[in-house]
């Protein structure tokens, strides 16, 4: 059901500008897999270099991070995937002529969402979730 969703027709056009060029559903469906794939990745390279920063402390204390750290590497990531994005709109012709630039502005913020989803998860997911909550 949650894939018909974002498979519809109404959704997918919300993020294409030009809808004249056979195939833009394609494309579409490729710009928000992209906007997955980048929010996943970035997700997980951000956890894994705060696992790397906790088990490379010297002791507990630095082993403890507070909100606001976890916060601010939660906000840090938003970065690597803004350039991703960007990266990837601009090297694929297809995104570059169908998405238009307002695709590429709703497909980052839809890539930060899922980021930001994917890290709290998997802050909940793990030992960390105290110094989420």
């Amino acid at each position: 059901m949650l894939a018909y969703v974002f498979l519809s027709n109404d959704f997918l056009r919300f993020f294409t500008e030009d809808r004249s060029i056979r195939g833009w559903e394609d494309t579409a469906t490729s710009w928000l897999i992209t906007g997955l794939v980048v929010a996943v990745v970035c997700a997980g390279v951000m956890l894994f270099y705060k696992l790397f920063q906790k088990r490379s402390a010297g002791n507990i204390k630095e082993q403890t991070w507070s909100r606001g750290e976890t916060i601010l590497l939660m906000l840090a990531g938003l970065i690597p995937v803004f350039i991703c994005i960007l990266v990837v709109w601009y090297a694929t012709s297809n995104f570059y002529k169908v998405i238009g630039m307002p695709g590429l502005f709703k497909g980052i913020v839809f890539a930060w969402l899922l980021y930001l989803l994917f890290m709290v998860i998997g802050h909940l997911a793990s030992p960390w979730r105290r110094e989420l909550i």
